[in-house]
């Protein structure tokens, strides 16, 4: 029997990592891509995904690379570089660490791709507990029309959003996920700033799953 083919979105943080782990195990044939949209944290990402690919194993489609650098120069926030010296709250973490469209560009990289090698599911891993608006299910389904309209008809998988980040943390048990060796900072590439939402969040589920960071 065929597998169902998808591109997942993988950048090497805990819910695409998760994810990709929730598609193995559905039975997917995921063809995994990783975008460099020249982010900050471009290092970071790619040394975990070297890391990630190991455990996934051999039989693992390794993934694929799209670089688009220069888009770093029309976006903004601490993803590429920008900081406010006074940021001391999670409100000004999560506007300042947010980058303008990021998951419009990068759905429609997604589906181009897609497109190309003839699948017909992208898959992105958005938890709905996020604050941006273009992590809720209002958003997947926009751009899922919008996708129809432009280029051809999608499924865009998203098991976890309008969910907490519990049910990311129970799926990575249940999938023997190793969220430690994952990287989850918008704001360095050589180490986890400690400082930021997404550090937070990843150091909290360290914490809950009783396991050691591995970077």
């Amino acid at each position: 029997m065929n597998k169902s083919k998808v591109v997942l979105l993988f950048s090497g943080g805990i819910d695409s990592t998760v994810l990709y782990y929730w598609l193995n195990d559905a039975n997917f044939d995921v063809f995994p891509i990783h975008i460099n949209y020249g982010q900050t944290t471009y290092l970071g990402e790619i040394n975990a995904i070297k890391e990630l690919i190991l455990d996934l194993g051999e039989f693992i489609r390794p993934p694929f690379f799209i670089e688009v650098p220069g888009l770093r120069q029309i976006g903004s926030g601490t993803l590429v570089g920008e900081f406010v010296s006074d940021n001391y709250s999670i409100d000004k973490w999560n506007k300042d660490e947010f980058f303008p469209n990021r998951n419009m560009i990068f759905i429609s990289i997604a589906a181009s791709y897609a497109f190309k090698i003839g699948v017909h599911r992208i898959a992105i891993g958005v938890v709905g507990e996020n604050t941006y608006s273009d992590t809720r299910s209002s958003f997947i389904n926009s751009i899922t029309t919008t996708l129809s309209e432009s280029l051809a008809d999608f499924e865009i998988i998203v098991p976890f959003v309008d969910h907490n980040r519990k049910l990311v943390l129970d799926e990575s048990i249940r999938l023997n996920v190793p969220i430690e060796k994952t990287f989850s900072c918008n704001c360095l590439g050589d180490r986890h700033c400690l400082l930021c939402n997404s550090c937070l969040d990843r150091q909290h589920a360290l914490e809950w799953l009783g396991k050691q960071n591995a970077f």
